[in-house]
């Protein structure tokens, strides 16, 4: 069986994570972990890049789940990296057709069922998240040297 055919028989695809399988489940909106199932990150928690086709998010590999930064963080788990993935049509176009009611096979020209996927992963060097840490953890020491002058 062909990709497509596995999908309209009922089995879900699967995209890599950081070396975490996850089933790519649109009607639920979530990516499940395939060996821990009560794991599971939320499309609806994710960012959308620019152009619209691919989700972004930081994410823990060891723990296996998003990972959010703040305005103030002034550390980073060292098994953090920036995800990104293909928007739902990319990743279920049969699970995406189903939920506008449209054929199976709607989808298939454009957007070409595959079974399992890798994300892309981006080490946080190449993000700005480092940078910016650094700059919170210098405005920190300063702060903290106007206070003991004081």
């Amino acid at each position: 069986m062909n990709a497509l055919e596995k999908r309209i028989a009922g089995i879900l695809p699967e995209i890599d994570i950081a070396g975490h399988t996850y089933t790519i489940d649109i009607k639920l909106q979530e990516l499940r972990n395939k060996k821990e199932p009560w794991k599971n990150l939320k499309f609806d928690q994710m960012v959308m890049s620019e152009n619209g086709e691919n989700y972004l998010f930081f994410f823990r590999s060891r723990r296996q789940e998003l990972f959010y930064a703040s305005q103030e963080m002034i550390h980073v788990p060292k098994d953090v990296v920036m995800v990104e993935i293909p928007h739902e049509l990319h990743l279920d176009p049969v699970g995406m057709a189903r939920k506008y009611g449209m054929a199976d096979d709607y989808f298939q020209k454009g957007y070409p069922m595959q079974e399992k996927r890798i994300a892309n992963i981006t080490p946080l060097e190449k993000t700005g998240l480092l940078e910016h840490v650094a700059q919170n953890r210098r405005q920190q020491k300063t702060q903290n040297a106007k206070g003991q002058k004081l």
